[in-house]
C-alpha cells in the first residue's frame, strides 16, 4: 500500500530552515544533495513506513535517519503519513518536541 504524504507546518518550516542553512554554510551543491537524500527517504517512508522503528510508542511516531545530521519523524494514519518533523540531529535533543 502506498500512502499519501502530508507535511505539518512545523516539518515544512524545519525543512526550509535546514535548506537555507545548508545553502549559506555549505553551498548549493551540498544543499541539493541533502534535499535529494531527504526526498529519497520520503519515498521509502511512503512505500513502506513499517520498516522504520517506532521512536515514541505512545504517539506511534516513527523515525527515519535521513543522514547522520538529519532525522525525519512521522506518524502513520489510515491512508496518510504525516511528516511531523525534519530534525537537525546536531541540535539539543530537548528541542525535539513530538
Amino acid at each position: 500500500m502506498t500512502y499519501e504524504i502530508e507535511w505539518s507546518e512545523r516539518a515544512s518550516a524545519e525543512y526550509e530552515k535546514l535548506v537555507i542553512y545548508l545553502q549559506n554554510e555549505w553551498g548549493r551543491d551540498i544543499a541539493f544533495r541533502v534535499t535529494i537524500e531527504i526526498d529519497q527517504k520520503i519515498v521509502r517512508i511512503k512505500n513502506s513506513p513499517e520498516q522504520f522503528p517506532i521512536f515514541k510508542k505512545k504517539k506511534n511516531v516513527r523515525r527515519c535517519v535521513a543522514s547522520p545530521q538529519t532525522s525525519i519523524y512521522f506518524r502513520v494514519n489510515k491512508d496518510m503519513i504525516e511528516i511531523m518533523s525534519v530534525f537537525d540531529n546536531r541540535q539539543n535533543p530537548r528541542k525535539r518536541k513530538l
